[in-house]
Order: structure tokens, then C-alpha cells, then sequence
């Protein structure tokens, strides 16, 4: 489990952060939203101990993350960053096989278990028939999901992503994030993912953590935090809110300003694709 309480971040005098409180359960996805610049990267380098905060803590696992050995935090958390998978010279399996490397140790049976484990989720990804293709050959969806496999060998309890869905076309948006949410229920992952997407955002999320500026703007299910007059002033925007005819969560659509719709005109009219 992740635990945050007040924390806090600065750079340089200027505030990026404060007063974030939130959990993410075990078997929880929780999606952080907001407008660029908000702080949702900064959060990110908080959570994974890539940077202290200034004040307020992190805990995993009921515990101080700054308490775990490096070690001991590989074998607990993965993160998925923004930048994603470089494009090295490497084959699928082998870049896969590198999130083994917190398991290793000394006995001899430690390589054909993590070799058991790699097989396991190139199969479950996909990526079988890929294992012995480099990775610089590959399409960005495609490196997305080795990037993807290579946290899953990690066998990790809480699982960041930033931005995993940034470049990618719908239908290795929607693999991506399939899989994601097929390990979260299998293994009882706690995820927090950072979506530009509202949509996707509501789709995948059990709970929302919506933020502007730094500060939190509000937090819960996407029916709570999705609605016009919020998105209206987080994102200086005025939509139109529905609720996806299978679903049943909201979704998020946009009105051209020369259509002149005013937020007092808007239908917050969920289920009329029924």
C-alpha cells in the first residue's frame, strides 16, 4: 500500500506541491489528473524516493520509503517514468529479464525461477513471438509493453506510472492499459497512474486524484471528481459530461468556444446515450 500525508515540494523558492494527503490500497488504481504543470511529475519523483520532500511523508508497505534499502524498494515498487524504454540495442527478453535483478542471489536455482517468471509474462503481454526482437526495432506501443513486462517480472506490491499512454495510438493505449488493470486485479497491485486522458482516466480508475498547481483539487470516484463546474475551473474549459453507454462512467466532452456555450447551458445529462 502507498500512503502520502501533507507532503510538500519546492524548487527554488517556488512551491510545486502542498498539502497532498491520499492512500492507494492494495487491488486499488487510483489515477492522478490535472493541467500541465501541475506538479504530477514532481509527485511521481516524491513517491518513488527519486527526490525528498520537504515536508510530509511517503509510506509503503507501512513504512518510511526512505527506510528501504534500494534493494528492498525494487522488490516492493515499480515505476513506470515518462520518458519509457530507451531505444537500446537489446532484444525484448533481455531488457525483460533486467527487472529480475532485485530477486537474484546467490543459490542456484534463483536463474531458472527468474527465467520461469519471464516466460510467464512475455506470454501474458504478448511478447513471445517479439523476445528476440531488438528493441530499437521496435514501435513506441510496442516498447511501452516491454516496458511494461519488465516492471511485471519485477513481481512489485505497488505499481507508478507517468504517463504510460503518451504516444501511443488508441489500440496500444487500450492494450496497455488492459494489461495494467489485469495485473492489478490478478496479483491485488496497488496503482497509481498519472492519465492526461479524463476519459481513460475514468474508464480504468477506481479513484481519482485531481490537482492544479499543487494543490489538491479533489479526490474520489470519477463520478464525484468528474464533473463540468470542476473541470471548468481546473482546466478553463466548459464540456459536456455523459455517462459511456456501457459503463455507465462519465466521460468527458469538448465544445469548440465558437459554438459560444456558456457552463450555465451545459447537460450534465448522464445516461442519455441509453
Amino acid at each position: 500500500m502507498l500512503e502520502v500525508e501533507n507532503l510538500k515540494k519546492s524548487y527554488h523558492g517556488q512551491t510545486i506541491l502542498q498539502g497532498l494527503e491520499f492512500t492507494v490500497a492494495a487491488g486499488e488504481m487510483m489515477g492522478v489528473i490535472g493541467p500541465n504543470g501541475s506538479g504530477k511529475t514532481t509527485l511521481v519523483r516524491l513517491l518513488s524516493n527519486e527526490t525528498e520532500p520537504d515536508e510530509g511523508e511517503v509510506y509503503l508497505d507501512g513504512r518510511l520509503i526512505s527506510q528501504w534499502s534500494g534493494r528492498q524498494r525494487a522488490l516492493r515498487l515499480a515505476v513506470l517514468p515518462q520518458e519509457g524504454l530507451p531505444a537500446v540495442p537489446f532484444t525484448v527478453e533481455e531488457v525483460i529479464a533486467t527487472g529480475r535483478h532485485p530477486h537474484q542471489g546467490w543459490w542456484p536455482w534463483s536463474g531458472r525461477m527468474d527465467q520461469k517468471v519471464v516466460e510467464r509474462v512475455m506470454k501474458q503481454t504478448g511478447l513471445l513471438s517479439k523476445r528476440d526482437r531488438r528493441i530499437d526495432r521496435l514501435s513506441g506501443g510496442e516498447r511501452q509493453l516491454v516496458a511494461l513486462a519488465k516492471a511485471m517480472v519485477q513481481e512489485p506490491n505497488v505499481l507508478i506510472l507517468d504517463e504510460p499512454t503518451t504516444y501511443l495510438d488508441i489500440a496500444h493505449q487500450v492494450a496497455v492499459l488492459d494489461q495494467i488493470q489485469q495485473w492489478r486485479n490478478q496479483e491485488e497491485l496497488a496503482v497509481l497512474v498519472v492519465l492526461h486522458d479524463l476519459n481513460l482516466a475514468s474508464q480504468y480508475c477506481d479513484r481519482l486524484l485531481l490537482i492544479k498547481e499543487g494543490v489538491q483539487v479533489a479526490e474520489g470516484t470519477p463520478t464525484e471528481v468528474l464533473t463540468a463546474e470542476r473541470i471548468h475551473d481546473v482546466y478553463g474549459i466548459i464540456p459536456q459530461i455523459i455517462r459511456h453507454p456501457v459503463t455507465q462512467l462519465p466521460q468527458v466532452l469538448l465544445c469548440p468556444s465558437e459554438h459560444g456555450t456558456s457552463l450555465e447551458s451545459v447537460s450534465l445529462s448522464y445516461g442519455i446515450l441509453r
